[in-house]
């Protein structure tokens, strides 16, 4: 009989390394961990593929794993970009943002495996909610409400 092993890797050390990775040109995929991307990216259910990218892809809606100014590692949606500067904002968060630069960004989310189903975030399906989403914020209070009731 096989036993199988796990081992929990702070996901600091992890995702530092996924940065590493990506810079080398790799794709990783990761399971999404945290609610800041509720209801898109559910924890421990759906799982991310981040990618390499140029900086002309870093644009608002853009999901992207970075390092804020205050150095912590987030997964969020772009906002607001002014030249280098990037305003990021989870899809789970009804106020609160954070501050960084292009240069900080580790990779783009360029697919979503939503209840193991892949979603292209360049394909329409996709870029409709996250439209619409982005659209919604002044009422997310109440759908995020609604959301975590069901």
């Amino acid at each position: 009989m096989e036993v199988t092993r796990t081992k929990a890797i702070a996901n600091e050390v992890l995702l530092q390394e996924t940065g590493l990775l990506i810079a080398e040109g790799h794709t990783v995929t990761h399971l999404v961990r945290g609610n800041s991307m509720n209801p898109f990216m559910v924890d421990r259910r759906d799982k991310v593929i981040l990618s390499p990218f140029t900086t002309n892809e870093l644009l608002p809606g853009a999901v992207v794993l970075a390092r804020d100014d205050t150095d912590r590692l987030v997964l969020h949606r772009i906002i607001r970009r002014r030249g280098t500067g990037l305003t990021l904002m989870g899809d789970g968060n009804i106020a609160g943002t954070e501050e960084t630069s292009t240069d900080r960004v580790l990779g783009l989310v360029t697919t979503v495996i939503r209840k193991e189903k892949p979603y292209r975030c360049t394909g329409r399906t996709w870029r409709t909610y996250s439209y619409i989403w982005t659209k919604l914020l002044p009422a997310r209070r109440y759908l995020l409400g609604i959301w975590r009731r069901i």
